[in-house]
């Protein structure tokens, strides 16, 4: 089981994209429960936001993958949404990073009045 250790992994960037830093998930700690939960904070928040996560402890780029967060989609998505949504998913990670990603928007730049704000995204394993 592990120790209930809660980093934050991605806060707001005046950007229409964003990846945050990586940030130490189960299975660096050598945990075997694998068990994550993830909480993102947001204010009118528009895009999408995705989890990714690597085996590796020195990973490069193509060591890491997605995380399903829900059945059909990679990523969660959201329209001028508020409040805070949780997700809990389970593998022996060793390295997690969120990213947002607003492509799909066609929008040449940040408007915090139109694409709002991901306060935070907070790790709890």
């Amino acid at each position: 089981m592990s120790n209930n250790r809660s980093q934050i992994i991605l806060t707001n960037k005046n950007e229409l994209s964003y990846e945050g830093e990586r940030a130490q998930g189960d299975g660096y700690y050598g945990f075997n429960d694998g068990l994550h939960t993830v909480s993102f904070h947001m204010n009118n928040f528009t895009g999408r936001i995705y989890l990714e996560a690597t085996l590796m402890e020195d990973p490069e780029p193509s060591d890491w993958f997605l995380i399903e967060m829900q059945t059909s989609y990679p990523y969660l998505q959201y329209t001028n949404h508020s409040g805070a949504v949780g997700i809990s998913f389970t593998g022996n990670f060793v390295w997690i990073r969120a990213s947002v990603d607003r492509s799909h928007l066609a929008q040449p730049a940040y408007d915090i009045q139109q694409h709002g704000v991901l306060d935070k995204a907070v790790l709890l394993i």
